[in-house]
């Protein structure tokens, strides 16, 4: 799972006590905080691995076997505040559908931005652009209204039409 740095210390929690091994890409501090892409292009195709498998024909079949199971990208940012721009969602979109990674979307400040900043829900930008990327959007009530006691969650899955979460 590749997770943001700086980012929510709890995702790595979660991941690693289910198992997922979790690995951080870099946000761009001079560029608004945005994910940098480059590094987690080079962080996926370091992880990926090539695994040699002897056939009966005496020939080697090398199998590619996919790594990273998921890219969390937390919009607005906790801990920075940053919000995504949408063309900046786009690239992580088209990132995640050219490796064939879902994404893990982490929206609970949706509602909560500084400034000026507009929040454009992933889920929206994938299907206003036709990106078909698996996509898990996680939100709830306790930030939307300011209540920090309520614990009312939900997970949306998103695919596009692409059949990838049936």
């Amino acid at each position: 799972m590749l997770v943001p740095r700086p980012g929510f210390p709890l995702y790595q929690v979660i991941a690693e006590s289910h198992g997922a091994r979790v690995v951080h890409y870099d946000l761009m501090p001079d560029e608004h905080w945005e994910c940098d892409l480059r590094h987690i292009e080079r962080v996926i195709l370091e992880l990926e691995q090539r695994t040699r498998v002897g056939s009966t024909s005496g020939k080697l079949v090398v199998q590619q076997r996919r790594v990273v199971r998921g890219i969390v990208i937390n919009n607005p940012s906790n801990p920075t505040g940053s919000v995504y721009s949408e063309r900046h969602l786009c690239e992580i979109l088209d990132l995640a559908k050219k490796y064939r990674i879902p994404i893990v979307a982490d929206e609970i400040y949706g509602d909560l931005t500084y400034g000026d900043a507009v929040f454009h829900p992933l889920v929206n930008v994938a299907s206003k652009y036709r990106k078909v990327v698996p996509i898990i959007t996680a939100s709830g009530l306790g930030k939307q209204f300011l209540v920090p006691g309520w614990r009312v969650g939900w997970l949306v899955f998103y695919d596009g039409g692409g059949g990838a979460l049936r």
